[in-house]
């Protein structure tokens, strides 16, 4: 049997994306976009970046390519389906207890549910190291899905990266003066109170192996 099989599951948000486009576009003109329209449209500089996806979306089994460039589609009704996980990056550990090393590898996936998914920012997840969390309900070893945004509002819980590079899964607290106060959710951990926090991210949800 074919691996090429007409589900979304290992298709990355951004793929998702590039799908969506060449089918508007396809449908409006008659063919297909250059690779810079591609590029254009998913945000990215570079066209070679637009070909990779391209490359993957043929790997998959949702486009043919022919060898004069052009681009058809080969399941026009694939993005209707709404039940299928949707893959993103699992781009390296957390800490819910000190704040550790920030890290970021994008060469492994998860998958979420697809209701994560949406035109309001990029999703990413990581795993979460230490148990400064638990009264939230966010335990070791958990997967924490993440959309990237770099405000807060009191009371979200956020993924913050501070001034040593060290990163931290913590609820965001504005204090009066501008200090910034990350409270973690155990009692035998103390808050990081900071004058500057770049926020990488709000938490939106959690995977968990049972």
């Amino acid at each position: 049997m074919s691996n090429k099989s007409f589900t979304s599951h290992s298709l990355a948000p951004v793929q998702r994306r590039t799908l969506e486009f060449l089918r508007t576009y396809i449908a409006d003109n008659g063919y297909g976009p250059t690779l810079k329209d591609i590029a254009t449209y998913i945000g990215v500089r570079s066209p070679s970046t637009a070909h990779f996806h391209l490359g993957r979306l043929e790997d998959k089994g949702f486009i043919r390519r022919g060898d004069d460039g052009s681009i058809s589609l080969i399941d026009r009704d694939e993005l209707e389906t709404t039940n299928s996980p949707c893959a993103v990056p699992l781009v390296g550990v957390i800490a819910a207890g000190s704040p550790i090393e920030a890290i970021e590898d994008t060469s492994v996936t998860i998958d979420i549910p697809p209701q994560f998914i949406d035109s309001r920012g990029e999703i990413y997840c990581l795993q979460v190291t230490g148990d400064s969390m638990i009264d939230a309900h966010i335990m070791d070893g958990d997967i924490i899905i993440v959309r990237r945004q770099e405000v807060a509002d009191d009371g979200e819980i956020v993924v913050a990266l501070l001034e040593d590079g060290s990163a931290t899964l913590k609820t965001f607290r504005r204090l009066k003066g501008g200090k910034i106060l990350l409270l973690p959710q155990n009692p035998r951990h103390k808050p990081i109170a900071v004058d500057k926090v770049d926020i990488q991210g709000r938490l939106i949800g959690l995977v968990r192996e049972l």
